[in-house]
């Protein structure tokens, strides 16, 4: 096969990463933004909910977000040293860039400038795919340093 055309030098994982643990990973993320979703629209639709249960409700999608971010230690754990530093140096851009985004949006809030639909910064579900967002810009910019 045509190492151009190989599915892990496409995806910039490992050999030894199996595709079963990318698809737990995957699929942990899935049901991480599903439950957001759900939590989005059972809050909007339930104003009347107690400030005890809405912060509960709120706060779901963190437990799935923990089982994946484990499930993404353990690939990472799988990498070799290359596959490592380009996702290390991944994360770095996309936590650094979701750091600043969501500054400069509260900055902006604070002196009346900013957005009304993020009247306080980012929210969970702005982190996630501003994160997303970041990482991916991150893994392609150092996978093509690395080529």
């Amino acid at each position: 096969m045509n190492k151009e055309n190989d599915i892990n030098s496409i995806l910039c994982v490992s050999p030894r990463v199996s595709m079963k643990q990318m698809m737990k990973s995957l699929v942990w993320l899935a049901v991480t933004s599903a439950l957001y979703v759900a939590t989005v629209y059972a809050l909007k639709h339930n104003p009347q909910w107690s400030p005890g249960w809405r912060v509960a409700v709120t706060l779901a999608p963190l437990l799935t977000g923990v089982f994946y971010l484990l499930s993404l230690l353990q690939s990472f754990r799988a990498m070799d040293e290359l596959q490592r530093r380009i996702q290390l140096e991944a994360w770095i851009i996309a936590l650094t860039g979701t750091v600043v985004v969501n500054t400069i949006l509260n900055v902006l809030n604070a002196n009346g400038v900013g957005f009304a639909d993020y009247p306080h910064g980012l929210e969970i579900g702005g982190v996630y795919l501003s994160m997303f967002l970041l990482w991916s810009v991150g893994v392609t910019v150092s996978t093509l340093r690395y080529k």
